[in-house]
């Protein structure tokens, strides 16, 4: 049977003097779980003698410090690390208490603060050594002596530097160059990514998709097949089209007066073609623009406003309320107001229509048009562009048939539909460069 002794009443506290640098230790080891079988070297510095210093105990005049490298891969080291605020005042002891006689002798300890870090391999280091000897002496000599702008330029070189040098045995023995672990990872990621990064020429074929105009037949063959008039109008339309009044008065050789400069100048003679489908084509062009000119300013200034049905129907009584609906339903997205994207779509195909009924072949002057929807040279430059043509100033030759004089040619534009077919790029903005 064990009997507990009885402890004494009267506790004595003494301190003892500590002459010894390597004093008790109180050690901490915040946001780390320090393994129990490592053994760590004491290590001994002298701190600055100040005036306040002198005459104190070698553990208020030097500084203790602690370091392991037993673990494989990460160092540990201890150091005293003085606290903020009225921590630095702080003094830490260590007590040994004898319950029988009551002594408890207290000695003053260090406190230290373990810390671990990740310890970088000897290929590491010598790599590292290597990058340093591999600055050169002239951009060291940049960095302490050169101009604010050199040395941002020197150390934009250096900056987010990945360096293949590292050698590694290859296959057949031999040494051949590697990419170190970071840069290994970076590279992977990237070639994992690469599939999935859209080239310039899908952004291109996106943004030819996405534009407002009719779509062209890339892979034809004659400028005829590239807008198609079953596209342009449609079959349904086409024979909606009613188109025997204008061939009755071509073959009685009377005029025609129509809303529309560019087809009041062709009519005559498309008329005289025979062409049905390109007569009603015509006329399904005068019905665009007719309903193009009816249309209101938009409120706040983009796009245009589509009036009432009543105002329509008045407007365009001699078409019929089916193809003038027809009409707004294609170009519209079913409100009332015709925003860019639709105006500039109704535009490019006006233009397309232009170029496929113009006697012509598929040539056309553009002051007809630009007169019959109100706009300048360059908005005219731009639709006709988009659709796939060519803009120049009359030849010598255009201008005689034309019958138009040399100062009168000089504000005048003619769009080609000619193959292969240049449409606008896609504009590339160059990032300044940063100086």
């Amino acid at each position: 049977m064990v009997t507990q002794q009885p402890s004494a009443e009267v506790v004595k506290v003494s301190l003892l003097p500590n002459e010894d640098e390597l004093a008790p230790v109180v050690a901490s080891t915040p946001g780390l779980c320090f393994p129990p079988n490592l053994a760590m070297k004491p290590y001994s510095k002298p701190w600055e003698p100040t005036a306040s210093s002198l005459g104190e105990s070698p553990i208020t005049s030097s500084e203790h410090l602690l370091h392991t490298s037993a673990h494989p891969k990460i160092d540990y080291t201890g150091r005293e690390e003085e606290g903020g605020g009225t921590d630095g005042l702080l003094s830490h002891y260590i007590g040994v208490y004898d319950p029988q006689t009551g002594d408890l002798q207290l000695m003053r300890a260090r406190k230290i603060v373990v810390r671990a870090s990740l310890r970088s391999t000897a290929t590491e280091v010598q790599e590292e050594a290597k990058a340093a000897n591999g600055f050169s002496a002239r951009s060291q000599l940049g960095l302490t002596f050169g101009t604010k702008k050199s040395q941002r330029a020197i150390q934009n070189l250096t900056k987010n530097a990945i360096s293949p040098l590292k050698k590694g045995p290859s296959a057949e023995g031999d040494s051949q160059h590697t990419l170190d672990p970071i840069a290994a990872a970076v590279v992977s990621s990237m070639v994992a990514a690469t599939p999935t990064v859209s080239t310039r020429e899908d952004l291109q074929a996106a943004i030819d998709e996405s534009k407002p105009r009719p779509h062209p037949n890339l892979t034809a063959k004659t400028p005829s097949d590239v807008y198609p008039i079953d596209q342009l109008v449609g079959s349904g339309i086409l024979r909606q089209m009613a188109v025997k009044d204008w061939q009755d008065a071509v073959e009685q050789d009377e005029e025609i007066l129509t809303k529309s400069r560019f087809v009041s100048h062709r009519i005559q003679r498309i008329v005289s073609e025979g062409d049905v489908r390109k007569i009603k084509t015509l006329r399904y062009l005068l019905l665009l623009i007719e309903w193009h000119n009816i249309l209101l300013p938009a409120p706040r200034g983009k796009g245009r406003k589509i009036p009432d049905r009543s105002l329509i129907r008045e407007k365009l009584s001699g078409w019929g309320s089916d193809l003038a609906d027809g009409v707004e339903k294609r170009f519209s997205d079913g409100g009332r107001i015709l925003n860019s994207w639709h105006h500039d779509n109704l535009l490019t195909h006006i233009c397309a229509l232009c170029i496929t009924v113009d006697p012509e072949n598929f040539k056309t002057d553009v002051y007809d048009i630009r007169e019959d929807l109100k706009l300048d040279n360059k908005n005219m430059r731009k639709y006709f562009r988009e659709i796939g043509c060519r803009i120049a100033a009359p030849t010598e030759a255009e201008r005689v048939r034309w019958g138009l004089g040399k100062a009168e040619a000089v504000s005048r534009l003619v769009a080609k539909l000619r193959l292969p077919l240049e449409f606008p790029k896609m504009r590339v903005i160059r990032a300044k460069r940063r100086m």
